[in-house]
């Protein structure tokens, strides 16, 4: 397969998903686009297998001589940027050397959102798997995780180590936080130099990140028991969580790792917008969806990332303002875009955004907009995506008492009756009425557009939220989910929430594989 990191077509694998280590061949053009083929072995397995502690790791290897670099996400569970990082690097082509990734150290941490190992979760020494690793030369880890742990590392012998993190804070305003730092031993500065400096090109001035040069990573961390025992160059790249989207922090990630391994020499140039590429140990068939999800401001993307995560033929990713550009786009089956507000989305994406989901769509890209995204997804407005040709029931009143108030809002989340038509099983499932969460979506209506189709309508409220007089009537019977193509895309507009209502989740992956399809090529 020729694979090229500057995604002149769609980036796709499909091969099967191995529990156990397994070597394939393929033949490679790296980053710089080189016509010079290097052939590459892919191998996965798990760590601790057969125990609670199982975690994937994955192995490319170059077979040009070059050093071995580990990546290492997700050894405190509350720390998620890491590992959606990590497994994002680990599909990077390299052109020497090895790359090995353990993208979730701490899996059953990530599953419970606990920074801790949660088996050891009251015992003061044991909890941290940061703190389970040697401290000294004849020292051993503590816990069974951090034995499988090392014991794989060792055999690795890698030459770098790059653990990544993320602190509570940003280390310039709070130096009780390490967050948003790069901690380093002191014989590492300079290296540690050129990647703050790649980092710190996209993150505003209030918020730069720091060097921690000092005195290295923290005794018992992994990467100070990787210098001290393997005399590895170790570092530990650090985002900050507060009041940063995960598609930020781990684009933070990447841009600091993309640095490291081109100041080593390991790719050619930046792979940082490389988000979605299937290798031949994922879990992926041919019925395999990647899901890029918006998470930046005005979107709420949590429980829908937490259904596509549980799916075991979806991928899924979290996409900010900074990847809506085709060529990131393009490595996507379906963009999401999930309750909030989606004026707060549609300005965090800007103009220019919009055009490019446009361009997704047109050449068969699938779309989806949840409550907040089907405003997105409307004709309505002149911030809207102008994917379905709909306006929404958003007209003004003057309400006694109250001033003048935008019909938009219906009150607070309730319960209402949607009609799924027989016709839409494909989409939604089996027909019937059905409960589900609502919470001032939009109550659409044909709008006339021109340029777009007319849409169709595949579930109806049979059922009303209000809390004004004019909005009493204008919710039953209006349109609950609509359908439209966009050029050689879907679009599915939901106004509704199956996503928070128990029992209908499963509609969520029903519907995405729907609006799968379509040839998704690089088009203007």
């Amino acid at each position: 397969m020729i694979l090229e990191c500057q995604f002149r077509s769609q980036l796709r694998f499909r091969g099967a998903f191995l529990t156990f280590a397994v070597s394939f061949a393929m033949t490679l053009v790296c980053c710089s686009g080189s016509l010079q083929a290097q052939v590459a072995t892919y191998s996965s397995g798990k760590l601790a297998p057969g125990t609670q502690w199982e975690t994937p790791w994955y192995i490319t290897d170059s077979l040009v001589a070059g050093p071995t670099v580990l990546v290492v996400g997700g050894i405190h569970g509350n720390e998620p940027a890491g590992f959606r990082a990590a497994e994002q690097v680990r599909t990077w082509p390299i052109t020497k050397g090895k790359l090995v990734v353990i993208p979730k150290a701490n899996r059953l941490g990530l599953v419970a959102n606990s920074r801790w190992l949660p088996a050891f979760r009251n015992d003061a020494k044991q909890k941290d798997l940061n703190r389970n690793f040697q401290k000294a030369k004849n020292a051993t880890p503590l816990t069974p995780i951090a034995i499988a742990i090392w014991e794989f590392i060792a055999a690795q012998k890698p030459e770098w180590v790059f653990d990544l993190h993320e602190g509570f804070d940003f280390h310039c305003l709070n130096p009780k936080s390490v967050g948003s730092s790069v901690i380093a031993f002191p014989d590492q500065s300079d290296f540690a130099k050129s990647v703050l400096n790649a980092v710190n090109k996209e993150v505003e001035t209030d918020r730069q990140f720091d060097l921690l040069d000092k005195s290295g990573p923290v005794n018992g961390s992994l990467a100070r028991a990787c210098r001290i025992m393997l005399g590895a160059n170790s570092f530990i790249f650090e985002t900050t969580f507060k009041n940063q989207a995960i598609s930020t922090r781990a684009r933070q990630h990447r841009i600091m790792v993309s640095a490291a391994l081109q100041k080593i020499g390991m790719i050619n140039e930046s792979c940082v917008d490389r988000l979605m590429a299937k290798l031949p140990f994922d879990k992926s068939d041919q019925k395999s969806i990647s899901v890029g999800v918006f998470d930046g401001a005005g979107a709420s993307p949590k429980k829908l990332i937490a259904i596509y995560d549980t799916d075991e033929h979806t991928t899924v990713v979290h996409l900010g303002p900074n990847d809506m550009k085709l060529e990131i786009l393009h490595q996507f089956d379906v963009l999401v875009f999930p309750g909030g507000s989606g004026s707060k989305q549609a300005t965090a994406i800007g103009a220019t955004g919009r055009k490019q989901i446009r361009a997704f769509s047109k050449n068969g890209g699938g779309v989806i907009g949840i409550c907040a995204g089907a405003y997105l997804c409307s004709s309505d407005y002149s911030w809207s995506l102008h994917l379905v040709n709909a306006k929404v029931f958003n007209e003004s009143f003057d309400i006694p008492g109250k001033g003048r108030k935008s019909m938009w809002y219906r009150g607070g989340a309730a319960d209402v009756d949607v009609e799924v038509l027989g016709s839409a099983k494909e989409v939604l499932g089996d027909k019937g009425t059905y409960s589900i969460r609502y919470q001032n979506g939009p109550i659409f209506a044909p709008d006339d557009k021109r340029h777009l189709p007319p849409y169709r309508t595949l579930a109806y409220f049979r059922s009303e939220n209000g809390i004004y007089d004019p909005q009493k009537g204008t919710m039953i019977g209006a349109p609950a989910v609509v359908e439209s193509r966009y050029g050689k895309g879907k679009v599915l507009a939901m106004s509704p929430h199956f996503e928070s209502t128990q029992g209908q989740t499963a509609v969520i992956i029903k519907a995405t594989q729907y609006v799968t399809q379509g040839s998704n090529s690089l088009e203007e």
